[in-house]
């Protein structure tokens, strides 16, 4: 082994947060000079370490040996797994704390989970209880993950598909801070091979304690309709592919790229935000950025002409509860939150 550094609780705060969690250790400490017997009371009760050492392995071949022995050494303090309502009820802020939780949405800056940080969204049967779930307790949880959380590729692959919102982790040594909860580093995650959910996620309604960069769900009737924003444009009708180009001089209609085809009736896609008279939040605008699903659903009945539908025909028409994220709360000089549709 060799010393790559000496490190102090003011230069590495996230490692000595994490020999805080471990402290103190399974087995008796030895004190030099002293044989254990003859220790007393106030000399067995040591404060976590101020500084430590961080090593590493040579490189040369044959330094590291894997023990393939079952025997776990004393040192070793295995993780607690906790429910998210007792880490929300008992953990207090800047303290490690594990948990296994189900990914419900998750919210990318880019495609690649490694360039930076983003967001999971979990819940656990006990958040999801009719029984269990009590005041104050969120029914979803936010969790960060920073970039100094180092993810396993397995993890990463795992988030980066399509059916990272139906998997489970164990999320080991994670940090509790402001009301929510981050990877840090030495945060370890792990895929678990069973889902906990089997029954559909619940969100809870809008109401005067929903926080920004969270998710709840809404219902009401809409009183407006953003215009600057309400627009359309033309996908291909079989691969989806948005960026079509005029066709050929001689042939009719669009060209997709992709499909290398002509589009003869592509896809309208649709973007529409309205504005929602909310029964849970009478007193405040909410404004909601629709999914291309619930737009359609409004203007199926909506009368169109050759340049399109009048938005203002969605005017009064009821919302179902929807699932969204919120992604601004405003509450000077008066209470605004802007929410966006997502899919769970």
């Amino acid at each position: 082994m060799k010393v790559l550094q000496r490190t102090t609780r003011g230069r590495s705060a996230g490692l000595f947060n994490l020999i805080d969690s471990l402290w103190p250790p399974l087995v008796s400490l030895k004190v030099h000079g002293k044989s254990q017997d003859s220790l007393k009371e106030d000399d067995m009760v040591l404060l976590a370490p101020s500084f430590c050492y961080v090593l590493a392995a040579c490189r040369e071949e044959g330094n590291v040996q894997v023990l393939q022995e079952e025997t776990v050494s004393d040192l070793y303090l295995p993780p607690v797994v906790h429910h998210l309502r007792e880490i929300l009820q008992g953990v207090p802020g800047r303290q490690r704390c594990s948990f296994s939780a189900t990914v419900v949405y998750k919210r990318l800056q880019n495609e690649d989970p490694v360039q930076s940080e983003f967001w999971l969204f979990v819940t656990d049967a006990g958040l999801q209880s009719e029984s269990e779930h009590g005041p104050g307790i969120p029914r979803v949880v936010s969790v960060c993950v920073t970039t100094s959380c180092v993810l396993h590729p397995a993890i990463v692959n795992a988030l980066k598909s399509d059916t990272s919102c139906h998997l489970t982790f164990t999320f080991k040594d994670a940090v509790r801070e402001h009301g929510s909860i981050l990877c840090v580093e030495r945060t370890v995650l792990k895929l678990e091979p069973q889902p906990s959910l089997t029954n559909p996620v619940k969100l809870d309604e809008l109401n005067p304690t929903t926080k920004i960069n969270s998710l709840c769900a809404v219902k009401g009737t809409i009183v407006g309709v953003d215009e600057d924003n309400a627009y359309s444009w033309p996908a291909c009708d079989r691969c989806g592919n948005e960026k079509l180009e005029a066709a050929h001089e001689e042939q009719q209609g669009l060209f997709c790229c992709l499909c290398v085809r002509t589009v003869s009736r592509p896809t309208m896609k649709m973007q529409l935000e309205v504005f929602l008279h909310s029964v849970s939040h009478p007193e405040c605008t909410v404004k909601v950025k629709l999914q291309q699903e619930t737009i359609t659903s409004l203007l199926t009945s909506a009368t169109s002409d050759s340049e399109g539908y009048e938005v203002e025909n969605v005017l009064g028409k009821e919302v179902s509860p929807l699932n969204c994220y919120v992604r601004l709360i405003q509450r000077k000089p008066a209470i605004w939150i802007g929410l966006e549709e997502i899919s769970l």
